[in-house]
């Protein structure tokens, strides 16, 4: 990839800006000989990097600090509930997939919230950055919660069922229990079948569980005779997405 395609591709990036992070070795062209001077071929990887940094400088941070962020382990992240108007769902379901930092994002079935989004956090000015502009646009009617996890917090992540189009449905759990109880909680909810993902996190709620069930008896069953059946457990709520009002973004593109 060229440099030209490099400045193309992020909006508003100069050319000594790029040529600094090389200089600092926050990227690492590959140098192609030619007969009076080097080409560089910028990767994929070099792409996504500047473009964080880019993004970072342009809120006012420090370009040291900013490649901090960047090379950050990414399992510092949040969760967020917001209230949407039921006409602004798609449009906000489509905004947000525009958002690098927006990990997925679904419709949900809920008293005090429309739309759940899971994001990469690794700077407080993340959260702000995206509910900033759905604020713009006026897509959110109320104010968002936000759960935080942190990147040394007890959970588990792996590779979802396998579906059957129109066949399974997804489920988003809030689960009280005692501070000191957490690590127990998660390693626990592990071990059953159809939780997908669960982290510790920030706030009045101390875990929040993804699930991913073939029917909703099957939620039920998970969370009346499972999960509300562990000691620790003080409460739940769980929130039901929404048919195919929900997108998730590609675990295999290039990390910054």
């Amino acid at each position: 990839m060229r440099l030209q395609e490099i400045l193309s591709a992020v909006p508003g990036l100069e050319k000594r800006f790029v040529h600094y992070l090389e200089s600092q070795g926050y990227i690492k062209p590959v140098k192609i000989q030619k007969v009076r001077i080097a080409r560089r071929d910028y990767s994929t990887t070099d792409l996504e990097r500047v473009r964080a940094i880019w993004l970072y400088y342009q809120r006012g941070i420090s370009i040291a600090r900013a490649y901090e962020l960047v090379a950050r382990d990414r399992g510092t992240g949040a969760y967020v509930f917001l209230p949407v108007p039921i006409r602004g769902w798609q449009a906000a379901l489509d905004h947000l997939h525009r958002s690098d930092q927006v990990q997925e994002a679904g419709v949900i079935y809920g008293e005090s919230a429309d739309v759940i989004v899971r994001m990469r956090t690794a700077h407080e000015s993340d959260v702000h950055a995206v509910l900033d502009r759905l604020f713009e646009e006026r897509l959110i009617a109320g104010l968002p919660r936000v759960y935080r996890y942190g990147q040394t917090t007890p959970g588990f992540g792996g590779p979802e069922p396998r579906r059957t189009a129109g066949e399974r449905m997804k489920a988003w759990i809030l689960i009280k229990v005692p501070a000191k109880q957490i690590g127990t909680l998660v390693d626990q909810l592990r071990t059953f079948p159809g939780i997908v993902e669960a982290s510790g996190i920030y706030g009045e709620t101390d875990v929040i569980a993804k699930v991913d069930v073939p029917n909703p008896d099957a939620l039920d069953d998970l969370v009346t005779n499972h999960i509300q059946n562990i000691p620790v457990v003080e409460s739940t709520r769980t929130f039901i997405g929404i048919g195919r009002m929900y997108w998730e973004r590609d675990d295999t593109t290039p990390a910054p």
